[in-house]
């Protein structure tokens, strides 16, 4: 990492930026690092990829996807973190439709690994009719083979938590960064029947908490201070936070959309932001975040450690 920063109030921890080749950040226990413990899972974390037909985007998920599988030590499986085409908020229909076949055809010729889904912010379709049946997540569901846009499902002893970010602004505009009501409910209910020593991930398009977002993508607003906005990071943050402190067992969030890479550690959570497959979409570095994937271990004690790595990738 070139760059450390600390911020001291509230026990905030950020890892952010400045990458090359790898960064990697490891969670220890709480009685510390245990030597005996064992690694149970390890997947990779892809996100943001934004799939197109111009801009190299089709080549540069081929070169990911052959980077990742290239490792000796290979992911199980692979975490798609959201935002899979470039854009279906303001394509008319046969524009989206070409992202998602460009989409599969690379999957399908340049990845034997299983993908588990998380939607992103792109991945809704906004331009169409609201009476047509594929209108909002339904496009996307479809393509992506899912019941819901959120879920949970259990893996070598750890439990996976996939929330659905993207809802539509109460004028029914696209979209601002938050869980619904019955999204919440659907949360409390899942986290209150994991048994309380099973370790838990959550997976979210959109970070819960974020640093950079506040640093890079907003601005001071006078005596305001810094000022979020609807799509950015998550609004309700601080009633998810106050839910994941009734359960320590919730270990660590994953995340993209800000295509940066951070990690934050507050209240027993890590909070990691890794980067994006597209970088800058398409046209570079984002910051100091170059084109990235993870590679995240889980440990039968309860911790993790999350490698963020870039593939070489070059505009």
């Amino acid at each position: 990492m070139n760059r450390r920063s600390l911020l001291k109030q509230g026990g905030l921890l950020t890892l952010l930026g400045g990458l090359s080749g790898f960064s990697s950040f490891a969670n220890e226990t709480e009685t510390g690092t245990d030597k005996k413990k064992k690694r149970v899972l390890r997947f990779a974390h892809l996100t943001d990829v934004h799939m197109e037909s111009e801009l190299r985007a089709p080549e540069g998920l081929a070169t990911c996807l052959h980077h990742l599988q290239s490792h000796k030590d290979a992911p199980s499986f692979i975490l798609s973190g959201g935002d899979s085409i470039f854009d279906a908020l303001k394509q008319p229909k046969d524009k989206v439709d070409q992202q998602w076949k460009l989409w599969h055809g690379i999957w399908k010729s340049e990845n034997s690994l299983p993908i588990e889904y998380c939607i992103g912010n792109h991945d809704c379709w906004g331009m169409g009719e609201k009476s047509d049946p594929l209108y909002g997540k339904k496009y996307a569901l479809q393509q992506m083979q899912l019941a819901k846009p959120y879920r949970s499902f259990d893996k070598a002893g750890w439990h996976f938590i996939v929330l659905d970010s993207i809802q539509t602004k109460t004028d029914g505009s696209w979209y601002t960064c938050q869980l619904d009501d019955e999204q919440f409910a659907w949360l409390e209910q899942d986290l209150a029947k994991t048994p309380a020593d099973t370790p838990v991930v959550v997976a979210s398009h959109a970070p819960i908490v974020s640093a950079a977002t506040v640093v890079v993508d907003n601005k001071v607003k006078g005596d305001q201070g810094y000022v979020l906005g609807l799509g950015s990071m998550h609004t309700d943050a601080a009633r998810i936070v106050a839910l994941f402190d009734k359960y320590p067992n919730v270990k660590l969030c994953l995340s993209g959309h800000i295509h940066l890479y951070e990690q934050i550690r507050y209240n027993g959570v890590t909070y990691i932001s890794n980067g994006a497959v597209s970088g800058n979409w398409w046209k570079g570095i984002r910051y100091k975040t170059d084109n990235g994937y993870a590679l995240v271990n889980l440990y039968d004690d309860g911790s993790f450690d999350n490698e963020y790595i870039t593939y070489g990738w070059k505009v």
